[in-house]
């Protein structure tokens, strides 16, 4: 049986990283961004216990870094994240938002 979760987390105004978010064991599968997004890019962090954040980075040491598409759903393969789905993901704007932006996270089971 398949088993999603869809999941808003918010990047506050003056900010860049948004709220953690509990993977509940599921998988990234997309997101969708907002419009009026100011960051061009954005970039994950992990965590065990929802506190302390490590940089998600490919084997060559590079962040994993996403283009913003607003009001577009952004296609994630979710075997790439099978690592996070016990744990805590945020999403890093690589620009400072100007006001609060609900960035929709979509999860799903293996």
């Amino acid at each position: 049986m398949q088993i999603s979760k869809q999941v808003l987390i918010d990047v506050s105004e003056d900010a860049s990283n948004s709220t953690g978010v509990k993977t509940d064991g599921l998988l990234l599968s997309g997101i969708v961004f907002p419009t009026g997004m100011v960051g061009a890019n954005v970039t994950f962090d992990f965590s065990f216990d929802g506190t302390a954040w490590k940089d998600v980075v490919e084997t060559d040491n590079t962040e994993v870094t996403y283009v913003v598409s607003a009001d577009n759903v952004v296609r994630v393969d979710p075997s790439g994240w099978a690592f996070a789905s016990s744990g805590f993901l945020r999403v890093t704007s690589d620009g400072t938002e100007t006001t609060d932006k609900a960035i929709q996270l979509i999860f799903k089971s293996s």
